[in-house]
């Protein structure tokens, strides 16, 4: 992976014409194609994971279809499936360009191209806990070390409430599209990268402070049996527990709790991954025609439950989620990256779903791989 040309702030301060205008470009001219031709069938699901994978390592991890990037936060959750397709020297190396990247730029890049970078829709919250865990998945985190450090530091400065022990900055992260900050998937991730850090023995800013951290989750975030979305939302979101649980962050009674509110937002082809569609003052201005985006099924967030639930134990919960989601993605020949309610791919007013999606096969391989080892 090359260092980008980067425009000094792109993509942070208001919106980027030349970012904004390239993307959409690209997700007309993706939504005129599948409206016309429909999604590219690769055969099972298990072919499909195997050729998107291949292809993905041997040419940069972009996140798969019209995203050209290489997405931090996608790379990060596709990594234990790149690693069980034996990829890890290529993923170690994609993790050490990132860390590059970040501190040459000063900016916490949600979007990475080869030939630039950008902070999109704002620069993330969630991309230095990402290449934290990334590093970690390929054995990657000692070498970087020093980066990491200065990365901790710029991250804690910028997004960290220490009163609070969260995550309460504002910025991008799992949900582009929201307006407010995604509290407890913003700090399960920096949970998360603070437990790899501390058993890989890396000082940082955020040393020691993992029970901290968690007190903090469970003390202003959990509330009847599951996590809030964030400290003023009633709305149960995947986003909040699901990244709990794939990341193992607390203990089994809890865990069982999330499964069973969770269970709550299932459909036949899948969990929805919010209970009900954001208002219009909950988006960005620009997500206004697709403040539905997040209500409907998203593969990779059903395998990561599916990861998730199998980590603890529910072994049943994991099954009847695989075979709902295998189940709509089957008779298209590969992993989408969103899937309307009915079952079909998400195409409507202008955009249609990504297909071969990067992080939908890598965590359909880690749960596979899981079923096979027990």
């Amino acid at each position: 992976m090359r260092l980008p040309t980067v425009t000094p702030g792109f993509g942070v301060d208001g919106l980027d014409a030349r970012y904004y205008g390239r993307e959409l470009w690209r997700r007309l001219r993706h939504y005129a194609r599948i409206r016309a031709l429909g999604y590219p069938n690769r055969g099972s699901l298990s072919d499909a994971a195997e050729s998107i994978l291949a292809a993905r390592a041997e040419s940069g991890f972009a996140s798969g279809g019209h995203f050209r990037g290489v997405w931090p936060r996608d790379l990060c959750f596709a990594a234990a499936g790149f690693r069980a397709a034996g990829y890890v020297d290529a993923l170690r190396a994609a993790g050490g360009g990132l860390a590059e990247i970040l501190l040459a730029g000063d900016v916490f890049y949600t979007d990475v191209h080869d030939g630039d970078a950008a902070a999109a829709p704002a620069e993330g919250v969630d991309t230095f806990p990402a290449l934290v865990i990334l590093l970690a998945r390929c054995d990657g985190l000692t070498e970087r070390a020093e980066a990491i450090a200065t990365l901790a530091r710029r991250h804690r400065r910028r997004f960290f409430d220490d009163d609070l022990a969260l995550v309460t900055g504002s910025g991008s992260s799992w949900w582009d599209s929201a307006a407010a900050p995604r509290e407890t998937y913003n700090t399960a991730m920096l949970l998360a990268a603070i437990e790899r850090l501390d058993d890989a023995g890396i000082e940082t800013p955020y040393a020691g402070l993992a029970d901290e951290v968690r007190d903090g989750m469970l003390t202003h975030l959990w509330s009847s049996g599951r996590f809030l979305e964030h400290r003023a939302s009633s709305t149960l979101g995947c986003d909040a527990n699901v990244v709990p649980l794939y990341f193992e962050l607390i203990d089994r009674d809890r865990a069982r709790s999330i499964v069973d509110a969770v269970e709550r937002l299932a459909t036949p082809n899948g969990l929805r991954l919010r209970a009900r569609p954001f208002a219009r003052s909950d988006v960005r201005p620009h997500f206004l025609l697709h403040r539905d985006y997040h209500y409907h099924v998203w593969p990779w967030n059903s395998y990561m439950y599916v990861n998730g639930a199998r980590g603890y134990g529910f072994d049943e919960a994991a099954r009847q989620e695989r075979e709902r989601v295998d189940a709509a993605q089957r008779e298209y020949g590969t992993f989408l990256e969103v899937i309307a309610l009915d079952g079909t791919p998400y195409v409507k007013r202008g955009y249609a779903s990504a297909s071969d999606f990067t992080v939908a096969a890598a965590l359909w391989t880690e749960a596979r791989e899981r079923r096979r080892s027990g």
